[in-house]
C-alpha cells in the first residue's frame, strides 16, 4: 500500500510538473507573439507617417517656383498653388 502511494505522488508530481511547463512555454510564446505583433504595428505606422511627410514635402516643393499643382484622392481632384504666388500677381 504504501509503495501504492508513493508512485500515486510522483505520478501527480509529474504530471502537475508537466502542466506547469506547458503552461509556462504557452505563455512565454504568447508573449513573443505578442511582442513580435507590436513591432510589425509599429513598422506599420512608422511606414505610413514617413509616406504622409513624403506626400507633403513633395506637394511643398512642386509649388515652390508658383506651380499649380493636381491632386487626386479618389474621384476628387484639386489643384493648389502657394498662397505667395497668388498675392504677387
Amino acid at each position: 500500500m504504501k509503495v501504492m502511494a508513493i508512485n500515486k505522488s510522483k505520478t501527480i508530481i509529474l504530471a502537475l510538473a508537466l502542466l506547469l511547463i506547458v503552461s509556462v512555454g504557452y505563455i512565454i510564446f504568447e508573449r513573443f507573439q505578442e511582442a513580435q505583433q507590436q513591432l510589425y504595428l509599429q513598422a506599420a505606422q512608422s511606414g505610413y507617417n514617413k509616406g504622409i511627410q513624403d506626400t507633403v514635402v513633395s506637394l511643398y516643393q512642386q509649388t515652390n517656383n508658383c506651380q499649380l499643382t493636381t491632386i487626386n484622392i479618389g474621384n476628387v481632384t484639386r489643384q493648389i498653388v502657394d498662397v505667395e504666388c497668388v498675392k504677387a500677381k
